[in-house]
């Protein structure tokens, strides 16, 4: 594997909001670069001036590969910041080798490589048009429990006083917003509504054209956000309306969390 595919690969998985999350997420990272060979099991990283530790708390490898991941995957993003290795160092996921003024030596641990084979419970929002897409979904809502994850379908909720207000919030906690899209699916001021949301909370949006949809810029009344994220994001398409047409949508959508079925 490459620098470039493995950066590809790791940047469409969403950051976590949690910081002990983002902890497990950066070692885990730093364990699929080594164990592709992107860079050693070691590595040497410059000391912060303003140190926190006796080890340092910032981040600045001396390897190109790692501290260009560094930089594309952690620094460009604006919600989070990367995580210290001095939580790496306490959560057992490096080891310091040793340490002066200048710079520190890590190594990192069995405990970081272990966590490259666990699924991250990543919380996914399917989005539906229930007349349109209602199977569908609940094929994506098994296949994706089946893997570990964390997806949420709105089978349960009757409109009431407090079901936007729900809604919106199981998006805003969501990693990513999964959108099924039919014929239909876009007329739907509901699913149109949740689309909103997602993009106003920095869901990873994940759109899966079915029964024939097409995106036509202009065929409905959309916000110009709305229509931006669909013409511009990456799509799973079902390319014909059968049982092996719509495995292979999965199979691509689970890759997307690094599932290979």
């Amino acid at each position: 594997m490459t620098l470039d595919e493995f950066l590809d690969r790791v940047t469409q998985r969403p950051l976590p909001n949690s910081r002990i999350a983002q902890v497990r997420t950066l070692a885990k990272e730093l364990a699929e670069g080594a164990a592709e060979g992107l860079w050693g099991t070691s590595f040497v990283t410059r000391r912060d001036d303003n140190q926190e530790s006796g080890i340092g708390s910032a981040f600045h490898p001396e390897n190109e590969a790692m501290a260009r991941y560094v930089a594309q995957r952690w620094q460009n993003k604006a919600a989070s910041s990367l995580p210290s290795l001095t939580l790496l160092s306490t959560n057992d996921y490096l080891k310091v080798e040793n340490f002066d003024r200048f710079r520190t030596i890590f190594t990192i641990t069995r405990a970081a490589f272990d966590l490259i084979d666990e699924v991250e419970p990543a919380k996914i929002f399917i989005s539906y048009k229930r007349s349109e897409s209602s199977a569908f979904a609940l094929l994506v809502l098994a296949r994706l429990k089946a893997e570990g994850l964390e997806p949420f379908l709105d089978l349960a909720i009757e409109p009431g006083e407090q079901w936007q207000q729900h809604l919106e919030q199981r998006i805003r906690s969501s990693d990513y917003f999964i959108l099924l899209l039919g014929p239909t699916t876009l007329h739907s001021t509901v699913t149109l509504q949740e689309i909103a949301w997602a993009l106003q909370h920095d869901c990873t949006l994940i759109p899966i054209w079915h029964n024939g949809f097409r995106y036509q810029p202009g065929a409905w009344t959309l916000t110009a956000a709305v229509n931006a994220a669909l013409q511009n994001t990456h799509t799973i398409r079902v390319l014909e309306e059968s049982a092996l047409a719509y495995n292979n949508a999965i199979v691509e959508l689970l890759n997307r969390f690094g599932i290979t079925p």
